[in-house]
């Protein structure tokens, strides 16, 4: 029966996750939205307005710290030796339960999260019109670097599902110590590359000659290496999740 992709069964596995963790996600919603609606209200007092760039810092404090929880939250279960038995036999495969899993935590919290982020900036804006006099505007949230930041979190969201199926314990640390191992890896990689392939024009790191070519290099293929690393990050770590799942279930 699970053998074929059913979209009517990631629904309900969607809604199961929702569902079981709906006190936990109303508490964390509701703190958030008071702090946010503080920090909202506090920028109001500078220049009666909330421009795009405080929209997004705001936003951007909260949206990806929280989706991390989320992620972890929702994976908690199959680490449970006393329930993960009967998470691992409801009727749903592998490839349903990864593809819930990652729509549950990155596209449907994202929406979620931009229509809350909204409408409490809207409220401190309201609120701000009575106790500071501010002029009422619309909240600006939709532009580039909201966008940058949404799709930075959707590339990088699949890293944290893997931490979160491949470790018991210390699961947040040991994720974040290996992203940033290989994150400063592929630097150095990438220092070191460069210097064997322009050693024989005596080029060292830190020299004009060296500044200039890695300006150019980064115009070249700065689409290229986005390209590659967001493949990295994203379909690559999904498949890598499905398989730590996969293992799980067996």
């Amino acid at each position: 029966m699970t053998h074929q992709f059913s979209y009517k069964r990631i629904y309900h596995f969607i809604r199961r996750d929702l569902t079981i963790r709906h006190s936990t996600i109303r508490t964390a919603l509701i703190v958030v939205s008071a702090i946010a609606f503080v920090f909202f209200l506090i920028n109001l007092r500078e220049d009666h307005r909330i421009t795009v760039g405080e929209f997004v810092n705001i936003f951007g404090l909260f949206y990806i710290p929280l989706g991390v929880l989320f992620t972890f939250s929702i994976c908690k279960e199959s680490h449970d030796s006393k329930a993960n038995h009967l998470y691992f036999v409801l009727p749903v495969s592998v490839y349903e339960r990864i593809a819930a899993i990652w729509l549950t935590t990155t596209i449907l919290y994202t929406i979620a999260f931009t229509i809350l982020s909204f409408i409490v900036g809207q409220l401190a804006i309201i609120t701000g019109g009575i106790l500071f006099g501010t002029d009422f505007h619309v909240l600006p949230m939709l532009s580039g670097e909201f966008i940058g930041f949404a799709m930075f979190y959707c590339i990088v969201q699949p890293v944290f599902l893997v931490g979160a199926l491949a470790f018991k314990v210390n699961r947040i640390g040991k994720t974040l110590l290996v992203f940033v191992s290989v994150f400063f890896g592929i630097i150095i990689y990438n220092m070191i590359l460069f210097t064997m392939l322009n050693y024989r024009y005596d080029v060292h790191l830190g020299d004009a000659f060296a500044s200039e070519a890695f300006g150019l290099a980064q115009s070249d293929f700065s689409i290229l290496g986005i390209l590659f690393f967001a493949a990295i990050l994203g379909p690559v770590m999904l498949f890598v999740a499905y398989c730590k799942m996969l293992e799980k279930e067996v």
